[in-house]
């Protein structure tokens, strides 16, 4: 007989198909040995594999830390991320792991949120495409993925039980979108449901979220798999459509299980359901263990590792040209985080490097440069200290790089921020050095956005929490030999109280709404004008671009224009095109993204570009019509290289039968009937009958009435006969056909 699934669940009695619906362990999924099928390990890793043999989660097997995805999303570099994808991909291989737990596609509605650092971008469609990248490349090497978290779980604070309260529309735009991108451009083996609930019901027992969206909105085929110890009830769980309870063993559940099938409350079909899912998961995993591991090659990993820092590197400010560094300058590095470098996050995502990293030994092989650590977090009177001698010696340095860093809890699994401060001891030296030495380099270890409270280095450069080879990356970006080639993914936004959560963030103990709607990042702060730190897409590199000569062809959803290097490097920008609807029917942000493409040019080179617009480029999602629909009227398609950096801008008209705008009726006002080209001149002709059209001194208060109350109502008080009243309403009537 044939190893299908559908064979082999043929061959499980009951209590088989129980015991594979629930974790041997921490790591593994239960295997049938009787028919040759062992179990399969699962492991942590949006950034690298993070393998524990071992109770202690801090002993891991050494691995390769690559740029957290944060990073990895301001490469805004679909191609370099399935690079990254299939490195982690091969280790995996050689370690045994059948599945990696990753990537986090989740949403960034407040840059508090501990687990920023995880997530690529603010934007869904910046998230969707380089998670479905990850995934191929992870995938091609015979190892599944795993999308988390499913869905709407933007927090830290009481993750395992707060209910997300999110309006369906804001829900599919922003929140699920990522996941559909990636489930159709990438078939991914695993999803995993996420801890919180949806409006009420939990994301591991929601038969809406996991059958009518995921499964059959989304065509999502492979395993559903729940975060560790989130189900509470086992039944519920599996009924709603759940595949795999994670970890085990869970004897309770089992039993509740059991009981249910023997008393007809859950059906067997369910379960066989269930069941063959995972089968099909354990017979992929063992044709990847039976075929050849592919060869590792650490040293090329972390040569990839260290270009991905590179391209993510953002150039914030360098309104003095400090950057790059000339040779041979006296420099003076300051700062605990120059020697022990911040490259990963806390959490489930930590772990233990295959080289250490170095950014200290990367700069002296370039420069001659002294070292000050600038501050102490645990001693007053020292940090004092420290900070007075930094001060002295950066007098008389050529220039100063100072390396600033997160606080201990920022950045990390489990706890989210309570503010958007750096710690209070580098605060005080980052204003008295830049005060001292206005040739400083201030270079943030952070992985999301910080407020610097106006602080104004001579430059200032993110590196993010930049991987394992983060710091001969960050030497080699001062020094030039590479370019900081990173675009903000995210919003830096100037404070907090802008924030488009801000009042609504983290919730209260049972809820958190989501009452900014569609409006997360740039779409907020652009539609309110909002100044910000630094916008969306922002990022300086070493050279400067021009564009021009923009055009749109409808028929393939492509835009075209000519990018020019105008500066003296070689250099790479990102070309992002964002959609501006004119007068939408739906309220909508001020522009979204719909397309972008990061090109490379040689000094002075000039390329024709050409940007795809995502399919649903000019879509919404319709609560009315329950889908995604398309609005006909005016648009304008916006070029920049960032979402307040627009350089060209291209009209286009959307023709759609979707009746997203509904014919006004007899309940809207007058203004509305006046609004719309189906409706207006019969209005225009009504008004007149009555005699309070445009020439009337009761025009303007005639605008707000509904027109069945100005017929039935307000007509007849003010004298108009019946009979003038009855042409008026036949004229409307008309149009109501």
């Amino acid at each position: 007989m044939s190893d299908t699934a559908d064979a082999l669940l043929a061959r499980l009695d009951r209590e088989e198909k129980i015991r594979l619906l629930t974790g041997r362990d921490a790591w593994h999924v239960p295997g049938v040995e009787r028919l040759g099928l062992p179990p399969v390990t699962l492991t942590d890793g949006p950034h690298g594999v993070r393998l524990s043999r071992t109770l202690d989660l801090r002993e891991t097997e050494p691995a390769t830390v690559f740029p957290v995805a944060a990073v990895m999303g301001a490469t805004f570099d679909p191609d370099l991320i399935e690079q990254v994808g299939e490195a982690i991909g091969r280790e995996a291989r050689r370690l045994g792991v059948a599945v990696l737990l990753g990537p986090g596609i989740n949403g960034k509605r407040s840059p508090l949120a501990g687990r920023n650092f995880e997530y690529y971008s603010e934007d869904p469609l910046v998230s969707g495409r380089l998670a479905a990248a990850f995934v191929r490349g992870v995938q091609a090497q015979g190892v599944g993925a795993c999308l988390k978290h499913f869905v709407a779980n933007e927090q830290e604070t009481r993750r395992f039980v707060i209910d997300t309260r999110v309006d369906v529309r804001a829900l599919q735009e922003i929140y699920l979108r990522p996941f559909a991108l990636a489930i159709r451009e990438a078939r991914p083996w695993m999803v995993m449901a996420a801890y919180n609930q949806v409006n009420g019901e939990p994301c591991w027992a929601s038969p809406w979220l996991l059958e009518t969206v995921l499964r059959r909105q989304l065509g999502f085929e492979g395993v559903v798999v729940s975060d560790w110890g989130a189900v509470r009830d086992k039944v519920a769980a599996h009924r709603a459509g759940l595949d795999l309870e994670m970890p085990g063993p869970n004897p309770e559940g089992e039993a509740a299980l059991r009981a249910a099938l023997e008393r007809g409350e859950l059906d067997e079909a369910e379960i066989d359901a269930r069941v063959r899912r995972v089968l099909e998961l354990l017979l992929r995993a063992r044709a990847a263990a039976e075929a050849a591991s592919p060869e590792v090659d650490f040293e090329a990993h972390h040569a990839l590792a260290r270009t991905v820092a590179e391209r993510g590197m953002v150039l914030l400010e360098d309104a003095q040209g400090m950057l790059p560094l000339a040779p041979g300058r006296r420099l003076l590095i300051v700062g605990r985080g120059a020697e022990r470098l911040r490259f990963q996050g806390g959490g489930s995502s930590q772990m233990n490097p295959s080289r250490t990293p170095e950014l200290l030994a990367a700069l002296r092989e370039r420069a001659a440069i002294d070292f000050e650590p600038g501050h102490d977090p645990d001693d007053p009177e020292r940090d004092r200290e420290l900070r007075a001698r930094a001060i002295a010696k950066a007098l008389d340095a050529d220039a100063v790089v100072l390396c600033l860093t997160g606080g201990a809890l920022d950045d990390a699994e489990g706890v989210d921020r309570k503010h958007l401060f750096l710690p209070a001891d580098q605060r005080a030296l980052a204003t008295a050095l830049c005060a001292a030495q206005p040739r400083t380099v201030a270079v943030l270890f952070t992985g999301s956005a910080v407020d610097l409270q106006g602080l104004r280095p001579g430059a200032l450069l993110w590196a993010g929490l930049p991987g394992q080879a983060g710091g001969e990356a960050l030497a080699r970006v001062l020094f030039g030999e590479a370019e900081p080639g990173g675009r903000l993914a995210e919003s830096w936004p100037r404070c907090l109280a802008h924030t488009p959560a801000h009042g609504f963030f983290p919730g209260d103990r049972e809820k958190v709404e989501y009452r900014e709607g569609v409006f997360v990042g740039y779409r907020h702060y652009d539609s309110k004008a909002l100044p910000v730190a630094y916008p969306f897409g922002h990022g300086l590199g070493y050279t400067r671009f021009d564009y021009r000569d923009g055009s749109y062809e409808a028929a393939t959803r492509r835009v075209t224009l000519t990018v020019q290097n105008i500066g003296a490097r070689a250099g790479d920008t990102v070309v992002q095109v964002y959609v501006h609807a004119r007068a939408p029917y739906r309220p909508k942000p001020e522009h979204w993204l719909a397309g972008f493409a990061r090109v490379h040019l040689a000094p002075g080179e000039s390329r024709r570009v050409t940007v795809t617009l995502a399919e649903d480029a000019f879509a919404h999602y319709d609560e009315a019509l329950g889908r995604f629909a398309v609005e006909a009227g005016d648009h304008e398609l916006r070029i920049g290289a960032s979402s307040r950096d627009i350089r060209l801008r291209l009209p286009v008209t959307v023709e759609s039968t979707d009746p997203v705008r509904p014919r006004p009726g007899w309940r809207d006002t007058v203004e509305e009937w006046l609004a719309d080209a189906r409706t207006a001149a019969a209005m225009r002709e009504a008004l007149e009958l009555l005699g309070c059209d445009a020439r009337s001194p009761a025009y303007s208060c005639v605008l707000g009435f509904h027109v069945d109350m100005l017929l039935d109502r307000f007509a007849p008080g003010f004298g108009v006969d019946a009979e003038t009243i009855a042409a008026a309403r036949a004229r409307l009537t008309a149009t109501q056909a």
